[in-house]
């Protein structure tokens, strides 16, 4: 729960809830990081060894708010340069931060989410550097003492030899911390000039730091896209990476297992989770390369080329830049309260925010939704990661399930293969999808009343998705694709199958029943897919035995 400063640009009005009288260092961010827990377990020094990767990420999300952190300016994206910055946003003298309500519950239902912990008490800082698109020479963040710490985010990744087990890995996050956004420089090479917009400055961020607990571009890019699925389900986030909403920073070192870890590489700003994966792996692969040939590893600035596929340098880290942290003079602790009888004597309900009320307010997280697929429909582990990994699948999927009889792991290759794999070709998300859960159901209908094949069923699929306005049943009917129901046809294509190819039929005869398999396809081709495999089946057996 938390006590907001009635600040306006005017001037400062008079707190609702007190000053604490101590002012304590609570907690620092430092550089010294955790050994991985998804390493190998410490062994002796041996030559042997491998080198092997660690990465920790730093990750800056965009809170979903209709205005900045600490001014009342409108959050648009494409909005026309400089046309939604407030005095306080241009650092105008005189001007005074005002804490959005909404961005400090988002942060709350995130740390949350993330089983963090909840600081009752957490402190707002000014950490200076100078950018010309950072008009008052700070930003306002949460250096000492962060709103949440102490939490740990579950992922899956597929393992295996074919890549088809769902391996469950965790990371821990050391903090969650509110912070402003910087304006953004866009560089006019041909002019040779610098412009600043300051649209985005003052949104309100959400940076998450993770431990070093990854080796490899896999993981962090599995991670990231969970953490992805949580903040849009929560709707905290958008997490819109190709808009900026949520931008990754990813720490890269080398070192042997038991061995302490090496000089770690930032690769700055990566806007892709594909793009993330490639990074990472490039840059294990060059530093490991820098140490067999004898060099050392520079603690420095990365940027990655996504043309290339290799990081580049951007400046070096060896000189520490000292941001003279100092407390944000004009912004009070924010206090955090568990529910209304935790509360001060004498304080407002309705300003505060309260833990309990956010914490009933977390919808159902992908972990679980994962799990509720599982049980409900008995389908793989596998296929409900990739039903909660595509935005709108799950709704699909449960749409078809309910218009049609068919079982649940019937119609999942349907929506997992069929469907997505044809999403993925164009470039389309689920709900740009020609072919509707009800359309899709139907002709799930069809096969499964016998009155067209499997084959048959694909490829009226196909028909469906470059002709969304007919349906199923119409294209059945218009190219004659329902199932041979003729006992006596079936019998004659048969035959006339047999006796064009008579040295199968004495293999068959012979004992060899995997060339039965042959026969059925030549019936298949036959009747172009509309034969009833098991029906030829036990006629072709008849016929041969």
């Amino acid at each position: 729960m938390a006590a907001f400063c009635a600040a306006t640009d005017a001037g400062l009005q008079k707190c609702v809830f007190f000053y604490p009288q101590t002012f304590k260092m609570i907690r620092r961010i430092s550089t010294s990081c955790l050994r991985c827990n998804i390493q190998p377990q410490p062994q002796a020094r041996s030559a042997s060894q491998q080198l092997v990767g660690v990465v920790g990420l730093e990750i800056h999300a965009q809170i979903h708010s209709n205005t900045k952190l600490f001014s009342g300016s409108a959050v648009k994206f494409s909005a026309p340069p400089n046309s939604v910055v407030s005095l306080f946003d241009a650092a105008l003298p005189g001007t005074l931060p005002v804490l959005n309500r909404r961005c400090v519950e988002a942060a709350v239902m995130t740390g949350l989410a993330l089983s963090c912990r909840i600081n009752n008490k957490s402190l707002f800082d000014r950490k200076h550097y100078f950018y010309a698109d950072l008009p008052s020479g700070y930003q306002i963040t949460q250096q000492r003492c962060p709103i949440a710490v102490d939490g740990k985010l579950t992922y899956n990744v597929f393992g295996g030899e074919k890549k088809d087990k769902v391996l469950q890995k965790s990371v821990s996050i050391k903090q969650i911390q509110l912070e402003q956004d910087s304006g953004k420089s866009l560089h006019d090479d041909v002019r040779g000039q610098t412009l600043i917009d300051l649209n985005r400055a003052g949104v309100g961020l959400m940076e998450l730091v993770m431990e070093p607990d990854m080796s490899c571009g896999e993981e962090a890019a599995a991670a990231v896209r969970e953490l992805q699925l949580i903040l849009q389900a929560l709707g905290t986030c958008q997490a819109n990476m190709s808009e900026g909403q949520l931008r990754v920073d990813a720490n890269v070192s080398v070192h042997r297992p038991g061995e302490p870890l090496g000089v770690r590489t930032e690769v700055k700003n990566i806007n892709s989770v594909r793009y993330l994966a490639r990074a990472i792996d490039y840059e294990i692969r060059r530093q490991i390369d820098v140490l067999r040939n004898g060099g050392t590893v520079q603690n420095e600035t990365r940027a990655y080329d996504s043309k290339t596929g290799e990081t580049v340098p951007m400046r070096d880290k060896e000189g520490l830049q000292d941001y003279r942290f100092m407390p944000e003079p004009n912004l009070p602790p924010l206090m955090l309260y568990e529910d209304a009888a935790s509360l001060p004597s004498g304080a407002n309900a309705r300003q505060a925010v309260l833990l309990r009320d956010i914490r009933e307010r977390l919808p159902e997280l992908p972990a679980v939704r994962r799990d509720r697929l599982v049980r409900t429909h008995g389908i793989l582990p596998e296929h409900s990661c990739t039903l909660v990994n595509e935005d709108g699948l799950v709704e699909y999927f449960e749409s078809v399930l309910q218009a049609t009889e068919k079982e649940p792991r019937a119609v999942i290759g349907w929506v997992t293969k069929e469907l997505l794999g044809l999403l993925k070709l164009q470039d389309m998300s689920v709900s740009q999808s020609p072919i509707g859960p009800s359309a899709l159901a139907q002709l799930l209908e069809l096969q499964e009343t016998g009155r067209i094949s499997s084959s048959v069923a694909r490829q009226v699929f196909q028909e469906m998705w470059k002709s969304p306005h007919k349906s199923a049943e119409q294209i059945v009917q218009e190219q004659d694709l329902g199932i041979v129901s003729d006992s006596q046809e079936l019998q004659r294509i048969c035959q006339d199958v047999m006796d064009s190819h008579p040295d199968e039929v004495l293999a068959v005869r012979r004992g060899n029943k995997k060339v039965l398999n042959r026969l059925m396809g030549l019936v298949q081709r036959a009747t172009k897919g509309r034969s009833d495999p098991v029906r030829v089946r036990e006629i072709l057996e008849e016929k041969t035995s």
